[in-house]
């Protein structure tokens, strides 16, 4: 009895494969290599952006010590702020913050039309004053805040 069936070929002992060529493991080492980059690329974005937010969070505190420091002094008082600069920058209290010294308070203040905010005037007597604390970090500006503050 034959048969026509082909027999398929045996392959012999050495053609057998047993693990991976030499080209795949490297292709392996790039993609691996290409994802560990982009995950250090992630963390390093992710820690500049954290130093970022904590830098702004310190600067507006900062700005908000200013500003609590202005409240406590009457109308008359305010003009005598303009142009003043703190280095270390002082607290609401007006103490100095000896730690931060690589911080700096910067003060304007500006006569401002009491219809028209915008609009800075020479006035003697001013009606309205607008306020803005400038705070830099090591000569770099990190934030302002800008109020107003009116005559009674």
């Amino acid at each position: 009895m034959w048969s026509n069936r082909v027999q398929p070929a045996r392959r012999s002992p050495r053609r057998q494969r047993r693990g991976f060529t030499l080209i795949e493991a490297s292709m392996t080492t790039v993609i691996v290599g290409i994802g560990v980059l982009a995950l250090m690329e992630l963390l390093a974005s992710g820690t500049v952006s954290n130093i970022r937010g904590t830098e702004m969070t310190t600067g507006v505190n900062l700005a908000k010590n200013i500003r609590e420091l202005a409240l406590q002094k009457t109308f008359a008082e305010l003009p005598a702020m303009n142009n003043v600069s703190r280095k270390p920058p002082i607290d609401s209290r007006g103490e100095e913050l000896t730690d931060m010294s690589e911080w700096q308070q910067e003060i304007k203040v500006e006569s401002v039309d009491p219809s028209l905010l915008t609009t800075p005037l020479p006035a003697a007597t001013p009606q309205a004053l607008r306020i803005t604390a400038t705070i830099n970090r090591n000569g770099r500006k990190v934030c302002d805040l800008h109020w107003f503050s009116f005559a009674p």
